[in-house]
């Protein structure tokens, strides 16, 4: 009797708290999220699940903050233009850790409390580089935009992969890019390629040259012309 006492002792399921709850849905990725996928990978039943969380959203809400929260965000120092530069960047590396999460975003499913904090943080910032409430608002908007695109239609990582799918590949300033846009780039590049000829000759050597280069520095390049944009905007009035 005692031996089975231990047996079933052993075999107890193993104990499930909001905090494991939220590290499963982060390891799942927000692409592949479901209720029943984080049940699966904790032995846990819906049931217990949804003590704590009352849907998918609101375990994905929770699961935005955890990654929010991890993320170095840029206080704003120096001028403005180094500010939206730093915090484009910090954006990058969110979304670059976790697949799936620009979709959720961009589509609208899931917010939450630390993703609300960023771009309240973010426009208070530019309010104290002398922007207008107005133009505060729409730049740090117009930002974030940018940042999400780049990640939209990405591949999402195969069964049983983080978010890399190739494994990562260092940039010219030695970042690590993963190939949750590399993907895209690639699959653009396949797409593209049979339809070449049907651009103007004038401008397809630099069409296939964008949609082959590296993701960050073509990103980089996109900021560029944000920044100087907002520039002009600055000199207009609100």
């Amino acid at each position: 009797m005692a031996g089975a006492k231990a047996t079933r002792r052993m075999g107890r399921p193993p104990l499930v708290d909001r905090d494991a709850i939220v590290r499963a849905a982060l390891e799942i990725g927000f692409a592949k999220l479901t209720m029943s996928a984080v049940g699966q990978r904790l032995g846990a039943s819906h049931s217990t699940l949804y003590r704590y969380f009352a849907s998918r959203n609101a375990l994905a809400a929770a699961a935005i903050d955890r990654a929010v929260d991890a993320v170095d965000w840029p206080e704003p120092g120096g001028d403005w233009r180094s500010y939206l530069s730093a915090l484009a960047s910090s954006y990058w590396d969110l979304y670059d850790t976790h697949p799936g999460l620009a979709a959720e975003v961009s589509s609208l499913r899931s917010t939450s409390r630390g993703m609300v904090a960023v771009t309240n943080r973010a426009a208070v910032a530019l309010l104290g580089f002398g922007f207008s409430a107005a133009h505060a608002v729409l730049v740090q908007d117009m930002l974030g935009e940018l940042v999400t695109q780049a990640f939209l239609g990405a591949p999402p990582p195969a069964d049983g992969q983080p978010a890399e799918i190739d494994g990562p590949q260092a940039g010219a300033d030695g970042r690590h890019t993963f190939s949750i846009v590399n993907g895209r780039r690639m699959r653009r590049a396949e797409l593209i390629e049979p339809w070449l000829t049907l651009y103007d000759e004038r401008i397809r050597e630099e069409f296939s040259a964008a949609v082959a280069r590296d993701p960050r520095e073509q990103f980089r390049t996109k900021l560029t012309v944000l920044l100087d944009g907002i520039e002009a905007l600055r000199r207009q009035p609100p």
